[in-house]
């Protein structure tokens, strides 16, 4: 029984071992690329929605002038 379960802790350490190395090339031949930057440059990664503050049925527009006195 003791044989039995030695072979199963093995193989699932070697399973293991290996699959870290698969990933670990799988980052370092695909690492993911971010665009070069020069010293200085300023990126903006979001810019939030705008609101409309006023609805188009609130309010009218009015055309004035302005009339001075003497």
């Amino acid at each position: 029984m003791k044989d039995v379960f030695y072979t199963v802790l093995v193989v699932w350490i070697i399973w293991r071992v290996l699959n870290s190395v698969n990933v670990y090339r799988a980052k370092q031949s695909n690492p993911q690329q971010q665009p070069l930057r020069k010293e200085g440059e300023t990126t903006v990664d979001y810019v939030p929605p705008t609101k409309k503050t006023i609805n188009d049925d609130e309010g009218e527009y009015v055309d004035y002038e302005e009339i001075k006195k003497d």
